[in-house]
């Protein structure tokens, strides 16, 4: 199953999540706690309008969604593409290494991004 929650079903009456990241991090948390999830698949929108450190808001969330399914035996996979160039006032390259330590496999756009995760999908 793939969600997006930037569809208007969840963003009626808040914000979008490339600007209010808690809606995406409770989600995270959610399928997290889910056996049938094996990879969340992000994207990170970069530039003026969005949360000023959309990666590292999101790194919390994928730490603690890595350490719930730890706990009930499981590995979670993270996959994200991160939009945006080094001149956005949070810099792709910062955003990327914050993604990275958080162990989340970032690739260069959303297309090969979404291909590695219907891959992993698939493997499992």
């Amino acid at each position: 199953m793939c969600i997006d929650l930037g569809e208007d079903e969840f963003t009626q009456g808040r914000l979008h999540p490339m600007i209010d990241p808690s809606l995406r991090n409770r989600r995270i948390l959610q399928e997290a706690r889910d056996p049938a999830t094996a990879v969340i698949l992000l994207d990170v929108v970069l530039g003026y309008g969005a949360h000023p450190d959309p990666a590292g808001a999101t790194a919390e969330a994928v730490h603690e969604a890595q350490t719930i399914a730890e706990a009930a035996g499981r590995r979670l996979v993270f996959v994200a593409s991160v939009c945006g160039t080094e001149a956005d006032p949070q810099p792709l390259s910062r955003r990327e290494a914050a993604l990275r330590a958080a162990s989340v496999i970032v690739l260069p756009d959303n297309a090969t991004a979404a291909r590695l995760a219907g891959s992993i999908t698939q493997a499992c």
